[in-house]
């Protein structure tokens, strides 16, 4: 199989020439995973104590007794109780405005969640 070609490592600045997948040398690939892990530790840490706070938790509730049944499981006929709120539009931070909107809210069943909350998220790369 031929061997692809060495071009230079993605860290600004670096001329090393690397063959590896993610593009990185060996200086730059751990200082690479590290940013991400950090970057990734604040967002999840930022919308986790989103989702404790009072507002989120009124909001919530209300949209529950809205709408008690799973919306995707209720549009194929299907009668299965949500359990999960979910963002209709996923928002950007919690100062968007669509974070607390009711209208941008949907009850889902645990199911129909998880397969859009897989769909919803970037793909990495």
């Amino acid at each position: 199989m031929p061997v692809a070609a060495k071009r230079p490592c993605r860290h600004s600045g670096c001329r090393m020439l690397v063959s590896g997948r993610d593009g990185f040398c060996d200086l730059h690939r751990a200082e690479s995973h590290r940013q991400q892990k950090q970057t990734v530790t604040i967002d999840y840490k930022e919308r986790n104590r989103f989702y404790q706070r009072k507002a989120w938790k009124e909001l919530r509730a209300r949209r529950l007794s809205i709408e008690p049944l799973c919306r995707k499981c209720a549009s194929r006929g299907v009668v299965v109780e949500g359990s999960v709120v979910d963002h209709v539009e996923p928002f950007d931070s919690i100062n968007d405005p669509r974070a607390l909107d009711l209208g941008n809210t949907q009850t889902l069943c645990e199911s129909c969640h998880n397969s859009k909350t897989r769909y919803d998220r970037p793909r990495g790369g």
